[in-house]
This record gives structure tokens, sequence and C-alpha cells, in this order.
């Protein structure tokens, strides 16, 4: 069922935004970050009584500057009064809150969907080394695993490689690693490694706008586990470093750095409360 939601937007999306893939992926990212903004505020905009939002706000601004005038002249009441009523509004404002949110959900949702699998990373060229890196239990080292040729395939350090431990730090892996080139074409190359007497496959896409999924993986307990393509991220020009301790994607933070921003200045240019 997953699957199937899954396949069905990205199917609307890539209708919808397929434009966008024409342009460098740091600046189409920009567009939808900004565009994500757009859509919430529009969701306030057609969901909210903004006439009350306004006065709220305006009566907000007077009793902060009662607030200020009684404690010049020392009169805490009169401070404790004022401060009680904008409580007041503030529960009279956050009960509008919901419904923009519920407008904005379903299309933010889509956009947010599209940029995981459209994105997040760089697409690979035709005729630019791409790493493919199979991962096997720790016990599996020192053995040969084979990936089958194909046409418009090279692979740089041959089909038929070493399994080698994991180095880094806490792994308990192995693993063996290809340098594939490649030609462009716009059906997906399938790639098969077999290992143990079974063959297991992915996709690569070369040469398109679009990426395959860079991680397939084949269950616990299997002699393979998983199988990575090693893409490059989409940082936004290398604005945005990687953070491990965030565990967040680069494409990520840069979206959230963006749209949160935007909303609050496309609230401000539209006069939005």
């Amino acid at each position: 069922m997953g699957t199937l939601l899954n396949d069905a937007i990205l199917k609307i999306a890539d209708a919808l935004l397929g434009w966008l893939l024409r342009l460098p992926p740091d600046v189409a990212l920009l567009l939808i970050a900004v565009g994500t903004a757009a859509v919430m505020v529009l969701a306030r905009l057609f969901t909210t009584d903004q006439d009350l939002l306004r006065r709220c706000d305006q009566d907000k601004r007077r009793l902060k500057q009662l607030i200020r005038e009684a404690r010049a002249r020392k009169d805490k009441a009169a401070v404790q009064r004022h401060r009680a009523t904008i409580g007041r509004i503030g529960l009279k404002t956050m009960r509008a809150e919901g419904l923009p949110l519920l407008a904005a959900i379903v299309p933010v949702a889509v956009l947010g969907t599209w940029c995981f699998q459209r994105l997040a990373w760089v697409a690979p060229e035709a005729g630019q080394p791409v790493a493919v890196v199979a991962y096997f239990p720790v016990s599996a080292a020192g053995q040969l695993v084979h990936m089958v040729p194909q046409d418009g395939l090279a692979a740089e350090d041959g089909w038929i490689q070493e399994i080698v431990a994991d180095t880094a730090p806490g792994s308990a892996e192995a693993k063996a690693a290809w340098r594939l080139t490649g030609q462009s074409r716009p059906e997906p190359y399938t790639l098969e490694i077999r290992y143990k007497r079974a063959g297991y496959t992915r996709e690569l896409l070369i040469g398109q706008r679009v990426y395959a999924p860079p991680v397939e993986s084949y269950g616990d307990g299997k002699p393979l586990a998983r199988v990575e393509t090693e893409l490059r991220p989409v940082d936004f020009f290398g604005l945005v470093p990687r953070i491990p301790w965030l565990d967040l994607p680069q494409w990520l933070v840069a979206y959230l750095l963006i749209a949160f921003p935007s909303v609050s200045l496309l609230k401000r240019v539209m006069s939005i409360h």
C-alpha cells in the first residue's frame, strides 16, 4: 500500500514539477522551498479570518505599549491585567492555527516526497565514474564477488572484486566496491551481483535528470545485505555541510533553512497575519 501511494504521489508530482529537473538541483531546491512557503502562506490566507487576526495583532501591540507605560508608573495591577488580556487574545488566535496546517499538509507532503526522491542527490552523468558498494557480513571478508558485465558500462578495476572488512569505527561489515562508467540511456542499467550462487539486482540510471534509489536492501540474514550507489548529495551550492549528530540529509537542512524564513517574509510582504 505504501509503495503504491508513493508511486502515485511521485507520478502526480513529476507531471507538475518535472520541469524543475531541467534546472541545476540547487536552484530547483531553492524554488521548491520558496514554493512550499507560498503554499503555507496561501493556505493561511484562505482558511483564516484575516480581519480578526489583524485586529488581534493590533490589540496585542497596543497592550504591550500599555504594559510599558504601566511599568513606568509602577502599576503592577495594570501590568497583570494587560498580560491576562494578551493571554486571552493568544488563545483566540491559537484556535485559528489548525485549519491552515490541515490545508497545507497534503501539498507540503507531496513536495517533500518529491524532493526526497528527485532532489536529494545529483544524478550520475555519462562518462563520470560512480561507485557502487556492496555490503556483506564481516565473515565474508577475503572472498570474491562478481558483477555481471553489460554493454554500455565499464568497470575501472574489473568486474570481480575482493570483499574487504569495513574499517569504519564500530562497523561489523565487509564490502566490495566497483567504479563504473556508463553511457547515457533513458532506461536504467540493471546491475546483477553474483555471490554464493545467488544473484542480486539493482538499478542504475546514468545521464538522466533523475536517479535510481541509491540504496537497495535485500533483508536481514542474506549473504548480501545491501548495495549502495555513492551519489553526491545536493547541499545547496556547498553551503550546507553534513552534520552527523543531526542525522538529516543536507537537502532537507537547506530546504528547512529556506522555507521557514520564506514563510515569515511572504507573510510580511503580503500583509498576511
